[in-house]
């Protein structure tokens, strides 16, 4: 019953969902969103999501060393309840970067990117249905991208396809629901190894912010928030001079019911405060996505 009322206020699939590559290593958004959504889950639901994304970012100074990356990405995940408190994700990216340098010299790299676990738990009580619920999410990249390197030697770390690194993740979050509004909150610190050319992403901490309004019982909208604020990166004792420092992104979003199990999402991220270290410029993320229950 439980899971019928949510979905038809689609709930499961909220538009936050999106995992955005701020930098190699570093995010903004909570991926757990589209796979596990924010409902009163039940014991043996298996969902399946496909999502593309394409961003720019643009690093160093104009003129004198700075370098463009542009990036597509398609990401498959497979999440399961465990019970109707656990569940369990798994998200496996294909990659496609390309970087230009100043120089005009250009390096580009097509794989499957490092693979992520993660786990959402729900602390609130699951006997009744709640107007609020809360809980806590854990996670785990893996260094499962092999370095890419032309003519034996390696390329720059920005258009690697991983980082060689692992890379643990711990957070809270907190979604209240009355139909037809919707409000998630969540919050999740992400920590990193050395990896690949004594590369050392800083310790990062991401909050996302979302409220949905449900148009009809197929229909909703979105207006998110994300945010994400991290220590500047590392090669080997060296500070990157062009990392680290906190940014938001306003996420308008659209979400819509295609068939019975099936939604769609579309989401447009749009960095609008910034204080960002060095030069260091991130440009409009686009996403679309497809979500089905079985």
């Amino acid at each position: 019953m439980i899971k019928i009322w949510f979905a038809g206020v689609i709930v499961p699939i909220l538009l936050s969902g999106h995992g955005v590559h701020a930098c190699s290593t570093c995010l903004a958004g909570d991926p757990t969103l589209t796979l596990m959504g924010t409902e009163k889950s039940y014991s043996g639901r298996l969902r399946i999501a496909g999502e593309t994304l394409y961003r720019t970012e643009t690093m160093g100074a104009a003129n004198v060393n700075q370098s463009k990356l542009r990036e597509q990405r398609f990401t498959l995940g497979l999440a399961y309840a465990w019970n109707e408190r656990l569940n369990l994700a798994i998200r496996l990216p294909l990659v496609h970067k390309h970087l230009d340098y100043i120089s005009l010299a250009t390096e580009q790299t097509t794989g499957m990117g490092d693979v992520e676990l993660a786990t959402k738990y729900t602390l609130s009580d699951q006997k009744k249905r709640h107007e609020h619920l809360f809980g806590v999410l854990a996670g785990l990249r893996l260094p499962t991208a092999s370095e890419q390197e032309n003519h034996g030697k390696a390329l720059d770390i920005d258009v690697q396809l991983g980082t060689g690194a692992w890379v643990p993740q711990a957070g809270v979050w907190y979604g209240r629901y009355r139909f037809p509004w919707f409000f998630y909150a969540s919050s999740v610190i992400h920590l990193a190894t050395e990896g690949f050319q004594d590369f050392q992403a800083g310790t990062a901490v991401v909050t996302t912010f979302t409220t949905q309004y449900a148009l009809n019982y197929n229909t909703a909208i979105q207006l998110g928030l994300d945010t994400r604020w991290s220590k500047p990166n590392q090669f080997a004792d060296k500070v990157d001079p062009n990392s680290g420092g906190w940014l938001a992104l306003l996420s308008p979003a659209l979400v819509v019911k295609v068939a019975a199990d099936m939604l769609c999402h579309w989401v447009v991220q749009i960095p609008t405060l910034e204080n960002l270290s060095g030069h260091h410029e991130e440009g409009t993320i686009v996403q679309l996505g497809i979500t089905y229950d079985f």
